[in-house]
């Protein structure tokens, strides 16, 4: 079995564009004698479903601040947060009806691993968790397709609570309080289970001991590794511009959308009625209890066919002297409320 070697140019890659296009080639297109596995970690993003809605399941406004990726994956299921304190693997190979089928080639050696970091309680329970107590730090998914096996997992050393809850949605906020507190009770991070002594691992190392106990190896040199060749570079980067990295497909693809947004400002309540399709508004209507003399269909009309991304529709504002149709507002403030 190979371990696919994650760096580029000797950088290691952390973009989860560039990552899920790596894992749709391998599955899809590369062509190995032996299986393939890889282990990587993701810069700050949110992951959503095929079939999901970004505009709906994620506050985009607060991706764009705190600069979190989204990529819209090639499979369906819920949005999850990833960010560097969570592990990704996930393995390829030939539809052999190994003994890879059985998740616990995966999940033994991951709790091998655990229990020499002093986690002594780490059990794999339900179809596809491992548990702590009961708490799921790690989820796994298999997909058996043209012959091949894909299993993909996350492990959790580290939790960001406060921005998983910041990366809902505005109306999911509502609930989140209630939702927050339902997740801390059911999913657990793997560092308060650590021995003392290894408190202070990096999730650089957790990757190596893991590598260890999943190859039976004492040293990373005796694991055989896959290098890319400029070539699959390449196949990457179309797979980067075409999907992974293309607005259209992280946004776009949606029907048409109907929402309300509005915000109270000095000068009184702005608010926006948006119908969108495939992510550009072919409609929008904005209302308010302020006293500006401008026409706001100047404004309505030109917003038409704009994609909802903040920098075109920070482009439609600039043409406009925003006082004299609102009061004193700046463009930014106006993007947040509709993509709030």
């Amino acid at each position: 079995m190979y371990l696919f070697d994650q760096k580029r140019n000797g950088k290691e890659i952390r973009d989860a564009r560039y990552n899920y296009a790596i894992s749709n080639y391998i599955s899809n297109e590369l062509k190995l004698d032996e299986a393939i596995m890889r282990f990587y970690i993701n810069q700050p993003a949110v992951i959503i479903g095929k079939h999901q809605n970004a505009f709906a399941e994620v506050d985009l406004n607060y991706l764009e601040q705190e600069q979190i990726q989204l990529v819209r994956r090639s499979s369906g299921g819920g949005s999850v947060y990833h960010d560097q304190g969570t592990l990704i693997y996930g393995f390829t190979g030939e539809d052999d009806k190994s003994s890879y089928q059985d998740f616990s080639s995966f999940t033994q050696p991951i709790i091998r691993a655990l229990q020499r970091l002093g986690v002594e309680d780490a059990e794999f329970g339900g179809r596809n968790d491992l548990l702590i107590n009961g708490k799921k730090f790690s989820g796994t998914s298999k997909l058996v397709s043209g012959g091949k096996v894909v299993v993909g997992g996350t492990l959790l050393l580290d939790v960001d609570y406060e921005t998983l809850e910041q990366v809902l949605t505005p109306n999911k906020k509502k609930l989140a309080a209630k939702g927050v507190k339902s997740v801390q009770s059911r999913v657990t991070a793997l560092r308060p289970h650590l021995a003392k002594k290894h408190q202070d691992i990096t999730i650089e190392e957790f990757r190596q001991l893991l590598i260890q106990e999943l190859f039976g190896v004492k040293r990373l040199e005796d694991v055989k590794i896959y290098f890319f060749s400029q070539e699959d570079w390449q196949r990457i980067d179309e797979i980067v511009q075409d999907r992974f990295g293309n607005w259209d497909w992280n946004f776009g693809r949606l029907g048409k959308m109907d929402y309300q947004r509005d915000q109270r400002f000095s000068f009184g309540t702005v608010e926006f009625q948006v119908a969108a399709e495939h992510g550009k508004i072919h409609d929008c209507r904005i209302y308010g209890d302020f006293f500006a003399p401008g026409n706001l269909a100047d404004i309505e009309q030109a917003l038409l066919q704009t994609p909802l991304r903040s920098e075109d529709l920070l482009a439609v504002f600039a043409q406009f002297d925003l006082s004299y149709y609102f009061g004193e507002v700046t463009a930014e403030e106006l993007v947040s409320v509709i993509l709030s």
